[in-house]
Order: C-alpha cells, then sequence, then structure tokens
C-alpha cells in the first residue's frame, strides 16, 4: 500500500475532481464571496493587526489540533499550503468577521429579528434548552 505522505497530487487533479464530482462550482462560489467580502472591508478602512493574526493563528491552531510550531509546519507541508498562504486564509477569515460586526452595527437587525426563520430558530433553541433541563 502507498503511503499517502508520499502521494504527489497536482493542483490540476484536484480542480479536475472537483469539476467532475460537481463540487467546482461551490467551491468557486465560496472562495468569490471571501474575496469580494475582504474587499468591501478592506474599502471600509478595516485591517487586521500582527496581534490579531497571531491570534487568529493561536486559534486556528487549537481547534485544529496543532500543538507545537513543527506540528503547523508538518500540517502546512502536507496540505501543500504556504505559510503566506496560511496567513492570508487566516487574514480574510479576520477582515469577513470585522466587516460583518460593521454590516450588524449599519444593519436594520430588527427586520431579521421579526423574520419567521428567526422566531422558529429562537423557540427551537428554547425548547432544547427546556428539555435539556428536564433530561437531567
Amino acid at each position: 500500500m502507498a503511503d499517502i505522505n508520499e502521494l504527489e497530487v497536482a493542483v490540476a487533479e484536484v480542480v479536475d475532481y472537483l469539476r467532475l464530482s460537481g463540487d467546482f462550482g461551490s467551491a468557486l462560489r465560496e472562495v468569490v464571496k471571501r474575496k469580494i467580502t475582504a474587499q468591501a472591508a478592506k474599502e471600509n478602512g478595516l485591517t487586521v493587526s500582527d496581534e490579531e493574526l497571531q491570534k487568529g493563528a493561536d486559534t486556528f491552531r487549537i481547534v485544529n489540533n496543532l500543538s507545537k510550531a513543527s506540528d503547523t509546519e508538518n500540517w502546512l507541508k502536507i496540505m501543500g499550503v504556504s505559510i503566506d498562504t496560511f496567513e492570508e486564509f487566516l487574514e480574510t477569515n479576520l477582515l469577513i468577521s470585522k466587516f460583518k460586526d460593521t454590516l450588524e452595527t449599519k444593519g436594520d437587525k430588527q427586520k431579521y429579528i421579526d423574520s419567521e426563520a428567526i422566531k422558529e430558530s429562537v423557540r427551537e433553541m428554547i425548547y432544547q434548552d427546556w428539555l435539556g433541563e428536564q433530561l437531567k
């Protein structure tokens, strides 16, 4: 059996797989949405500090069980991702989060709070909390 760490996979193979499996369109849409939002965040003067980027990287490592710097380096190597690409990914995530905060402060929250879908979600959460208490 081949050692998975020894296999070489070209980006073109991944793209071909995504196209043939029908997943390319959704992956492309997600990348485009991220780019549009990050650009809008920058146009609104939002930035990410080195400290925020470090905190984002620390959180990512914790979530992905990458305890040591060497674990992260190995993971990036296995994923075929450079440190610069990893940092760009994290920066985009942080810009998107900040932009969502901006939209929330400017947006008409009441419009969403009054929607039936939100009311049903809250109703379900309240029920699940109550049910959890009953089952203790």
